[in-house]
C-alpha cells in the first residue's frame, strides 16, 4: 500500500521558494500600490474641478471649490488644509454654491459635495497657496492671477518623482496633468 502526500523537506523546500518570490516582488507590488494611489487623489480632484466649474457655468456663477480642515463636519467649512490630516488639499475639500460671493460657506448656502481626507496619499501641495478656486459664470477663476495654479501629487518623502504629479490649473478654469513631480506650470 503506497501512501501519497508531502514529506516535510519537500514542504520546507516549496515554503522556501514561496518566500524567496515573496520577497522579489513585493516592492513592485508596493508601487503599484502607490501608483493607484496617486491615480485615485489626480482622478478625484480633477472630477470635482470640472463639477465645480460645470456647476457654476449651470447655476451662473458663484461655485466655490475650497479646501477643508474638516470637510465631513456638520457644517464643513473652508479651511487652511493644515488642520488634522492637514497637508494641503489632503485634508478634503468641499464644492459650495456661494451666494453672497464672500468665498466662505455661509449656514444657508447649499453644499454641492464633500470631499473626504485622502488618506493613501501624504500632500497634495501648492505653490501659491490655492486654498480655494471660484468659478465665474463663464467657467473662468475670479480669484487666481495671471499664472496657473500647481498642485503637486504626493511629497519627496514618500513617493519619488516619476509617481508624484502636477495638476495645473488655468485663469480659464481649467485643470489639467502637466505631468510628473518635476513638472511645471506654463
Amino acid at each position: 500500500m503506497k501512501i501519497r502526500g508531502f514529506t516535510l523537506v519537500e514542504l520546507l523546500v516549496a515554503m522556501a521558494i514561496l518566500a524567496i518570490l515573496t520577497a522579489l516582488a513585493t516592492p513592485s507590488f508596493k508601487r503599484i500600490i502607490q501608483s493607484n494611489a496617486i491615480s485615485n487623489g489626480v482622478n478625484t480632484f480633477l472630477a470635482d474641478m470640472r463639477y465645480a466649474r460645470s456647476e457654476a457655468i449651470r447655476l451662473g456663477g458663484g461655485v466655490v471649490m475650497c479646501r477643508s480642515d474638516a470637510p465631513e463636519a456638520a457644517n464643513p467649512t473652508c479651511g487652511s488644509g493644515s488642520g488634522p490630516g492637514g497637508n494641503g488639499w489632503v485634508s478634503g475639500w468641499i464644492i459650495f454654491h456661494d451666494l453672497d460671493n464672500s468665498l466662505q460657506k455661509a449656514n444657508a448656502e447649499p453644499l454641492l459635495r464633500v470631499q473626504a481626507p485622502i488618506t493613501n496619499i501624504d500632500a497634495i501641495g501648492d505653490n501659491g497657496g490655492s486654498t480655494k478656486f471660484a468659478f465665474t459664470a463663464t467657467g473662468r477663476l475670479r480669484n487666481l492671477s495671471s499664472s496657473a495654479a500647481r498642485l503637486q501629487f504626493g511629497s519627496n518623502d514618500n513617493f519619488t518623482n516619476d509617481m508624484q504629479r502636477v495638476v495645473c490649473v488655468t485663469v480659464g478654469g481649467r485643470a489639467r496633468i502637466s505631468g510628473d513631480g518635476t513638472a511645471g506650470c506654463p
